[in-house]
C-alpha cells in the first residue's frame, strides 16, 4: 500500500511539474507577443499592430478608426522611453470570457508626457494557438498634474 501511495504522489508531482512547464511556456510566448505589439504601437506601425488584435477588438474599430485612436493616444503619452514587465499571470479560463488560455501582463512604462504610467495587456490564445491582444488598458498622470 505504501508503494502505491508513493507512486501516486510521484505521478501527481510529475503532473504538477509538467503543467508548470507549459504555464511558463505560455507566459514566455505571450510576453514576447505583448512586447512586440507594444513596440509596433510605439514605433507607429499601427496597421501591423491592428493585425495582432483579437477579432473582439477588431469588431469594435475599423483599421482607420484604430489608426486615428491609437495615434491620438500615443501623442498624448509622448515619446516612448522604457517599458518593464511588472507582473504576469496565466489563467486557463476567465469569468465572463469563453474557455481558453489567457495571460495578463502588467508593465511599468515611461513616456515623455506622463508619470506613474502602467499598461495592462490581456492576451488570449486563438484556435491556431497564436497569442492575440484581447484587451489593453493603462493608467497614468500627465506631467502637468499637481500632486
Amino acid at each position: 500500500m505504501k508503494k502505491l501511495i508513493a507512486i501516486f504522489i510521484t505521478l501527481l508531482s510529475f503532473n504538477d511539474l509538467s503543467a508548470q512547464k507549459y504555464t511558463d511556456t505560455y507566459i514566455k510566448d505571450a510576453n514576447k507577443i505583448g512586447l512586440e505589439w507594444w513596440n509596433q504601437v510605439n514605433s507607429a506601425q499601427y496597421e501591423i499592430s491592428y493585425k495582432n488584435l483579437s477579432d473582439v477588438l477588431k469588431s469594435r474599430a475599423t483599421l482607420k478608426d484604430w489608426i486615428n485612436q491609437i495615434s491620438m493616444l500615443m501623442d498624448e503619452f509622448g515619446d516612448f522611453k522604457k517599458r518593464t514587465v511588472r507582473d504576469t499571470y496565466f489563467k486557463s479560463g476567465l469569468e465572463g470570457f469563453e474557455d481558453g488560455f489567457y495571460v495578463m501582463i502588467e508593465y511599468d512604462v515611461e513616456y515623455s508626457k506622463t508619470k506613474n504610467h502602467t499598461e495592462y495587456l490581456l492576451l488570449k490564445q486563438n484556435d491556431k494557438f497564436e497569442w492575440q491582444i484581447l484587451d489593453f488598458n493603462y493608467t497614468f498622470q500627465n506631467l502637468e498634474t499637481i500632486e
